[in-house]
């Protein structure tokens, strides 16, 4: 399939917005600083063994969380002293004005450096696993190659409605609880800090007793801060494991031959394992959006098939030869582990396909996303074997 083709079917609803494109831009600004803006993509055998992976991961996300800290804790502590200095000796309005405007320009300040800290945390991830270039590659179709979806872990920015081959993750969302959850996530993101600056040092008291528990902020916005860095580089390496899993898959182990002794319903199956999967989980995680448009790549597809119906993969599983059944629940299980969580849905519904295996591919599963998010890329290699055999 060829780009064209690709990008016919995949359609991103929003453009990237202010945040992700700056974000873009710095990451490709680091890339080509570094001199890594053009080289090619590297292979997992060619990466350093998991322990060192690990070690190194670790090194980047508890560096970032140290100085995520600082900055909190810093920017807390100004403002706090502002209040313990000036509130009994200026008049009220003037004090007002000062504590307001050192507000505002430490928060301003505290989220610059975070989204600074952010960046460069996931662009030195991406190092350590190899996808420190920054030339546009094929993983998805249009403006939405790995800075991107790097950018949006670092900045905490949602990743885009995306439609293609007709699939749609939130089919089994309300419409009432989107925006609930929408509505959730921009309270986050506007008052997560604001909260504990303003609330906390606000909530003892009066005089006194207030302006002395007003310090308990400093430690609480540190490690709030400190937390954030921690989950922004937890959510970087599941994008960037996942991202060079699914590339493996797709490269490494269907090859001819394999694809060779698959029917087309086991093509199609293949497809359905996946879109399904996106459905039961409820989000448009990158993981399984790049495995998806990988697979599609490499089989032919149906534009107007219903791919992402529970019901119909099902039935399909009761129609494929045996070898092949057992090799789209490999797939499953892997595209169930992607996204780095189980979700309820999958859950109830993952047992209706594994059968008499459940305890076996849901084991698996678990095994998996856990290397995913510990940094065990090697040992996640392993479970990510199709083949013809159960379990």
């Amino acid at each position: 399939m060829t780009e064209n083709s690709k990008q016919a079917g995949y359609d991103r609803t929003e453009e990237p917005g202010f945040m992700e494109k700056i974000g873009v831009k710095y990451y490709r600004y680091l890339a080509k600083k570094a001199g890594t803006h053009e080289i090619e993509n590297i292979s997992i055998d060619d990466l350093p063994p998991d322990i060192t992976l690990q070690t190194l991961a670790g090194n980047i996300t508890g560096f970032a969380a140290v100085i995520g800290f600082g900055i909190g804790a810093l920017t807390t502590f100004v403002t706090i002293w502002i209040e313990w200095t000036y509130a009994d000796s200026m008049e009220t309005v003037p004090y007002y004005f000062l504590y307001g405007s050192v507000l505002i320009a430490m928060l301003a300040l505290e989220m610059a450096v975070l989204f600074w800290l952010a960046l460069k945390t996931v662009y030195s991830l991406a190092c350590l696993t190899g996808h420190n270039q920054a030339a546009k590659d094929s993983c998805l179709p249009g403006d939405d190659a790995v800075p991107n979806i790097l950018a949006r872990a670092a900045l905490e920015v949602p990743d885009p409605v995306v439609e293609y081959l007709g699939i749609d993750p939130l089919k089994h969302l309300s419409k009432s609880k989107l925006l609930m959850v929408a509505a959730l996530y921009k309270a986050k993101v506007i008052l997560s800090s604001m909260l504990v600056k303003f609330i906390l040092v606000r909530l003892f008291g009066k005089g006194e007793v207030r302006t002395a528990f007003s310090w308990v902020a400093i430690p609480i916005t540190g490690l709030w801060d400190a937390f954030t860095m921690y989950k922004v580089a937890k959510e970087a390496r599941l994008r960037l494991f996942g991202n060079k899993l699914a590339a493996y898959i797709v490269n490494d182990m269907l090859t001819d031959d394999f694809i060779a002794q698959l029917s087309p319903k086991a093509r199609e199956g293949s497809i359905r394992a996946v879109a399904t999967m996106m459905v039961l989980s409820q989000n448009y995680h990158p993981n399984m959006l790049v495995l998806l448009i990988r697979l599609s790549d490499t089989f032919k597809i149906n534009p107007q098939c219903e791919y992402d119906n529970w019901e119909h993969f099902i039935d399909l599983l009761a129609e494929v030869r045996e070898e092949e059944r057992y090799f789209l629940l490999d797939l499953l299980s892997i595209s169930a582990a992607f996204d780095g969580h189980l979700s309820k849905l999958e859950r109830h519904h993952l047992p209706e396909a594994f059968q008499e295996y459940t305890d076996v591919y849901m084991e698996r599963i678990e095994n998996l996303k856990n290397c995913l998010l510990n940094g065990q890329l090697h040992q996640a290699k392993t479970l990510c074997l199709l083949d013809f055999e159960p379990g």
